[in-house]
């Protein structure tokens, strides 16, 4: 059953985006949305397309950062892009986000998504934090400048959170665990959300 409060994560998972990406989360739970990823399935045997799928299709919205075009080239975010399209082709309520870090870029790198405006953050999480609050419309949304202090809180938590699991990265099923759990408790404190 599909979800309209859970957001799919399709992003890099490169050290260079990790900041974006708690910035992301942060952000998502803050304004009480539920962000999930491929990370936090455990394989069991159905191959890794399918788990990409299943968990598409269970959430209501999906955002796709396309801004690591290479080198070396990945095709893994414009893929996941593609299944996502496929789903709201097919009838389906899904809702399809799509940030990039340069203007107009999509327009070269992906033509046929023409005539739909992706999100730009410039690779800068307070940008990304705007380009947040413009996809999602939630009844009394925090300050901007709440959202950014709440990211940066947990950016700064994130070395925590990686030196408890004795990992370098939080692009892990335990570690993002982790991280969704702690930007649930922030947001609870700061009372962007219901305990």
């Amino acid at each position: 059953m599909r979800d309209p409060q859970s957001v799919f994560l399709n992003t890099p998972y490169d050290s260079a985006y990790q900041p974006l990406f708690v910035t992301l989360v942060a952000t998502l739970v803050c304004l009480g949305l539920k962000p999930h990823c491929v990370l936090e399935i455990q394989e069991k045997g159905q191959g890794r397309l399918v788990r990409i799928f299943q968990l598409l299709d269970s959430c209501g919205v999906s955002i796709h950062d396309l801004s690591r075009v290479g080198p070396p080239a990945r095709f893994n975010m414009p893929f996941e892009l593609g299944l996502a399209c496929s789903l709201k082709l097919s009838g389906t309520s899904h809702e399809i986000v799509v940030l990039d870090s340069v203007d107009y870029r999509l327009d070269r790198t992906l033509s046929d998504y023409k005539g739909r405006d992706p999100w730009i953050h410039y690779n800068r999480c307070d940008d990304l934090v705007t380009c947040l609050l413009d996809v999602f419309e939630v009844a009394n949304p925090p300050a901007p400048s709440a959202l950014r202090s709440a990211a940066r809180f947990l950016r700064r938590s994130t070395h925590q959170i990686t030196k408890q699991y004795r990992t370098p990265t939080i692009f892990r099923a335990a570690p993002f665990r982790a991280l969704v759990s702690a930007a649930t408790d922030l947001a609870q404190g700061r009372g962007f959300i219901p305990p």
